[in-house]
């Protein structure tokens, strides 16, 4: 029997690589789990309340933060807040982590950046319809993620402030 090419993927995810094929493929039958996006379109938007993960299958997104306006104590401004990009993630990438695990509004904004984005959307209903040995594997995979992003962010704060230190 052929493998479908969204199984075939996400075999080689290494969010995935604890899951057995039976567990990839109960996963991929669950309705509703993947959605679309066209470029430009919101996919999490900061400061919302969801609990879900997110795998990116085909495209491009953006991770925004919105920037704040520094204003002094009784005064106003008229400059409006901005968006920066963060980060640019592709096909292969979770993202949505920390608001599913810690279940507090999300502190950034996915926006599609390609034509054609295809998430695979996993929220804590569905890791909850799962035997307790998947949920599991789902937690020891965001807390993974979750580890190598720290470390990431502890190596870039370090290459800054050594920056700043030469200048």
């Amino acid at each position: 029997m052929e493998k479908n090419p969204i199984e075939e993927f996400i075999e080689r995810l290494p969010f995935f690589k604890e899951f057995s094929a039976t567990e990839r493929e109960k996963l991929l039958h669950t309705s509703g789990i993947f959605e679309k996006f066209k470029v430009g379109e919101v996919i999490i938007s900061e400061g919302e309340l969801s609990a879900a993960v997110f795998v990116i299958l085909t495209g491009t997104i953006e991770i925004q933060k919105k920037t704040k306006v520094d204003v002094k104590e009784n005064h106003i401004s008229l400059q409006e807040p901005g968006n920066i990009t963060i980060a640019e993630l592709k096909a292969g990438s979770i993202f949505g982590e920390i608001s599913l695990i810690s279940h507090r509004p999300r502190n950034t904004s996915a926006i599609a950046s390609s034509n054609q984005v295809v998430v695979m959307k996993i929220t804590n209903e569905i890791i909850e319809k799962f035997n307790l040995a998947i949920q599991k594997k789902f937690q020891s995979q965001l807390i993974q993620i979750l580890v190598e992003r720290l470390d990431d962010m502890n190596e870039k704060f370090i290459k800054l402030k050594a920056s700043t230190l030469k200048t």
